[in-house]
């Protein structure tokens, strides 16, 4: 066994240094394991609050928001990072930034100065199930806004890309684009954007197509189509020419290929085999059967009365 003699000279600064570095790597072990975890990961932007105080209890949640969305966000639009900090502002009903806006709307983004305003007193609708969902919506935009350069993008695909940051295809988009299927006509990518600008009935309609027609790319294509359509326009090419570049298809024909996969059959069946459809059914079958009941004894009762009866 190797043992250190301190009358040998040239070992002597070899045990000093020994005995320097041990306290100084048990420091840092001690450090590092009582430090707090980061609230947001190293890749993801940094984002500065502004809020009334009544409002600091949704600060803390939204600076509690889970990291690896956003990750995943930069991920998609493929930065290589989320580049400068994110202001964020919470916004009563009552103050400047709320004025002038649609009463659907809970949120927005100013991708062009980097802040997102959260609307906090609106109720939250399609496709929003909570303020974190709106968050992560409108971080999604600034990110698309990144990726793109500041070029211009069409709503649509701004608004699925957005969509896919903030959620995952579930049960309520399938029968929401059922409906739209149903209620009304095929519309193509342009009308799909004047939607937008309407009621908030077409708001909600113009989402769901959008995120449909976006997600159907991906799955159809390859997974990274959005980093690489974002990279071309940010490199000064047109939308539609860099759709094209990437896909193979032009904007027309990627539509006409996706309403014609849109077929109720295909769209329907996984609504109506859910669980969920299946409680539904159960629920109002037995609410039937229960009116049917109460009907049938009114029926018997009047009846009895009509009879001389003694009820």
């Amino acid at each position: 066994m190797w043992t250190i003699n301190p009358q040998v000279g040239s070992e002597q600064p070899q045990w000093s240094m020994v005995k320097i570095i041990q306290p100084v790597i048990c420091l840092i072990i001690i450090l590092t394991f009582n430090l707090p975890p980061p609230l947001l990961g190293a890749a993801s932007p940094a984002f500065i609050f502004e809020a009334p105080e009544s409002l600091e209890p949704l600060v803390l949640q939204l600076k509690r928001i889970n990291t690896t969305a956003i990750e995943r966000i930069i991920d998609l639009m493929g930065l290589a990072h989320a580049g400068p900090s994110i202001r964020v502002i919470l916004a009563p009903d009552n103050s400047p930034p709320a004025q002038g806006t649609p009463e659907w709307m809970v949120g927005y983004a100013l991708s062009e100065s980097s802040t997102i305003v959260l609307l906090t007193d609106r109720v939250l609708t399609y496709p929003n199930n909570s303020l974190n969902d709106v968050f992560l919506h409108e971080i999604g935009h600034i990110l698309v806004h990144r990726a793109a350069g500041g070029q211009p993008l069409p709503r649509w695909f701004d608004e699925g890309l957005a969509m896919m940051a903030a959620r995952t295809w579930d049960l309520e988009d399938r029968a929401r684009l059922v409906w739209a299927m149903v209620s009304s006509t095929e519309p193509s990518l342009e009308e799909l954007n004047a939607l937008f600008l309407k009621d908030a009935t077409s708001v909600r309609q113009a989402y769901v197509l959008s995120y449909a027609f976006t997600l159907d790319l991906l799955e159809q294509a390859q997974p990274n189509i959005p980093k690489r359509i974002l990279e071309k326009v940010k490199q000064g090419l047109a939308f539609g020419d860099a759709f094209f570049q990437t896909t193979g298809l032009s904007l027309a024909q990627a539509q006409e290929e996706f309403w014609s996969r849109q077929t109720l059959w295909n769209r329907w069946i996984p609504v109506a085999t859910s669980s969920a459809a299946l409680w539904l059914t159960i629920t109002f079958l037995a609410f039937w059967a229960y009116t049917k009941q109460r009907r049938r004894a009114a029926a018997i009762k009047q009846q009895w009365q009509e009879d001389d009866w003694d009820v």
